[in-house]
C-alpha cells in the first residue's frame, strides 16, 4: 500500500509533469555564441577572400562574461562577407523569436555597411519568415541590440546571419566584431524528477 509520504511525493511530481508541459524556460538555439571555443565552431563564414576574413580575436561583448569574439573583416572592392549559423531541425517552432547580439563597430568606409537577418525554416521547405533586414549598424564602442520577431507555424529551425559588406569603390571597408549571439524561444524543460519515469521510480 503507498504511503503518504510516497502518495504526496506522487502528486507534486505529477503538477510539475503537468506545469512543464505548459510553462518553458528560454533557451538559447545557437552553438557557441560567444566564440568562446577560440574559433567558428557552428558557424560558417561566406566570401572569404585574400582581402576578407572572419577570424575570432580577444575582446568581449557587453552582454555575458567571455574573452572572445568574431571579427568580421572586408576590405574588398564590392564584396558581401557573411557570418551565420542555422540551427538544427527541430530546435525552433511557430511563435515568437526572440534576438540579441553585441557588436563593435571596426571600420566603415566609401560605402561600407554591417547588416544583420534572421529567417524562420521549414525542413523541406526553407525560408517561411525574417526578422527583416536589420541595421546599418555603425556603433563607434560594443552595444548590445535585441528585438524580436514572430516564426510563421510549421518554423522548425533558425538562421541568423551578419553581413559586413562594401560598396564598388576602391578603399571601401567595413570591419565590425561580433559577440555574445541569441536566439530564444519558449520552450518545454523538463527533468527526469519531473517526468512519468521519475514519478514511476518512487515506487521500485
Amino acid at each position: 500500500m503507498m504511503t503518504m509520504r510516497k502518495l504526496m511525493t506522487s502528486v507534486a511530481c505529477v503538477a510539475l509533469v503537468t506545469l512543464g508541459a505548459t510553462a518553458g524556460f528560454a533557451a538559447n538555439a545557437l552553438t557557441n555564441p560567444g566564440f568562446e571555443t577560440g574559433d567558428l565552431t557552428a558557424w560558417q563564414a561566406i566570401g572569404l577572400s585574400g582581402n576578407s576574413a572572419v577570424t575570432v580575436v580577444a575582446d568581449n561583448g557587453p552582454s555575458a562574461a567571455g574573452t572572445h569574439c568574431a571579427f568580421m573583416d572586408n576590405h574588398a572592392e564590392a564584396l558581401g562577407l557573411t557570418l551565420k549559423q542555422t540551427t538544427a531541425p527541430g530546435t525552433a517552432a511557430g511563435g515568437l523569436v526572440t534576438w540579441t547580439f553585441d557588436l563593435k563597430l571596426g571600420q566603415a568606409a566609401l560605402g561600407g555597411v554591417f547588416f544583420a537577418q534572421i529567417f524562420a525554416e521549414k525542413s523541406g521547405v526553407g525560408i517561411v519568415g525574417t526578422s527583416g533586414l536589420l541595421g546599418n549598424y555603425a556603433s563607434a564602442g560594443w552595444n548590445t541590440y535585441s528585438g524580436s520577431f514572430v516564426a510563421p507555424a510549421g518554423t522548425d529551425f533558425l538562421t541568423i546571419q551578419f553581413m559586413a559588406n562594401t560598396g564598388a569603390n576602391v578603399g571601401s571597408i567595413s570591419k565590425m566584431y561580433v559577440d555574445n549571439v541569441s536566439l530564444e524561444q519558449e520552450g518545454i524543460v523538463a527533468t527526469d524528477s519531473a517526468t512519468w519515469g521519475g514519478i514511476k521510480s518512487l515506487y521500485r
